[in-house]
């Protein structure tokens, strides 16, 4: 089941350019300005007036593993090409889609605005599935989604009013499961998490106690409480997709409008679970380990940098293409921002992972063209 991710970790594509980064940054033992990132699953920004960091090869022994991440996420930004105005763009967009993505919506459209201050940017409906059918409706939405689009959206799509459409992925979102902090399960199967969360009934086990996943002692009795988002959000979609292979959900304890919602009421919940994203966590939750080929691999930034944790899902930005033609550029232009340096520099700002140089090409490929490069 988990196997089934990979076909969407774009981020493992990110992770041979970090190292890679963090060795040329070993050889010229200098790293750009850290006031210009910060970590990935960090809320707040960084100090502008941060002092630039280095590694020389006397404290390069000594760097911690965090301080390497941090340096090669910073030297992947640099990496990335800056935004640059092609022509003055003028016009309105509506902006709809995902919660997950919503406030980073709003600081892309903030800053976006700085560039072009003739552009108005107005939010549309919320959740991922009420974006899609928006956008099935009036091509001129640009659509958020905090899942991979499929087949049966790419038709309702091109059912309604949206003929050609396009999707980008601008950001990646590294997912754990968290419980309570007092919760002493020490890791979870892939079996053992589609058991969490599929219903009661057929060939799958359902999880109804703790015990049935493993824990022992006085908390194995005890009910499992599903924390979760709403029927129309991409995380609970991307659930059923790719945990559930589109099985039925079980009931949750409790239906959230965020997915900071979801993890600030499992700190209040002993028998709680849900699934978020990294930047979500608070002080009275833990990320639980996956439990791979016998090996336990923990929902860190360390070990999805490395490439051994395989829980991500791509966060992208829907349009109907064929309004590229008549928008006088905005469309391309947003998307471009967003890809640029500066558009996934506030990706990290908002707790998320920027896409590679190499693989933004190729999505500004599908906005653009192929480009003389």
């Amino acid at each position: 089941m988990l196997k089934r991710y990979g076909q969407y970790a774009i981020g493992l594509a990110i992770v041979a350019y970090l190292f890679c980064s963090a060795a040329i940054l070993q050889a010229q033992t200098q790293a750009p300005p850290a006031s210009q990132t910060k970590s990935a699953s960090g809320k707040q920004e960084a100090s502008q007036e941060a002092p630039q960091g280095t590694l020389t090869p006397a404290n390069i022994a000594s760097a911690t593993q965090s301080e390497m991440e941090h340096a090669a996420l910073t030297h992947l930004i640099e990496s990335i090409e800056p935004y640059f105005k092609k022509k003055e763009i003028k016009g309105a967009a509506t902006l709809a889609g995902s919660t997950t993505m919503q406030a980073l919506g709003k600081s892309w459209s903030d800053r976006f605005k700085k560039f072009h201050p003739e552009v108005t940017f107005t939010r549309g409906v919320d959740g991922t599935e009420a974006a899609l059918k928006a956008l099935s409706e009036d091509p001129s939405v640009i659509a958020g989604a905090s899942r991979p689009l499929t087949d049966e959206d790419t038709a309702m799509l091109k059912k309604g009013k949206c003929k050609d459409p396009l999707a980008i992925i601008v950001a990646l979102d590294p997912l754990a499961l968290y419980v309570h902090k007092d919760n002493p399960i020490a890791g979870i199967t892939p079996q053992q998490l589609e058991s969490l969360f599929h219903a009661p009934g057929g060939k799958n086990k359902h999880a109804a106690v703790w015990g049935d996943v493993g824990v022992a002692g006085e908390m194995a009795t005890k009910p499992v409480r599903i924390h979760s988002r709403s029927e129309t959000s991409g995380t609970t979609t991307f659930i059923k997709q790719m945990i559930l292979q589109n099985g039925e959900m079980a009931k949750e304890a409790q239906s959230h409008r965020t997915s900071e919602e979801i993890c600030k009421a499992i700190g209040s919940d002993l028998q709680g679970v849900g699934i978020c994203g990294f930047g979500e966590a608070t002080p009275d939750v833990k990320a639980v380990p996956l439990v791979l080929n016998g090996a336990r691999i923990p929902a860190t930034e360390q070990a999805f940098l490395s490439g051994q944790y395989p829980f991500v899902r791509p966060l992208l930005l829907v349009i109907d293409k064929s309004q590229l033609a008549s928008d006088g550029g905005l469309r391309e232009a947003v998307l471009r921002y967003i890809l640029s340096r500066d558009g996934q520099l506030e990706a990290v700002r908002a707790g998320f992972f920027p896409m590679d140089p190499a693989f933004i090409r190729q999505e500004l490929d599908q906005i653009s063209g192929p480009q003389m490069r």
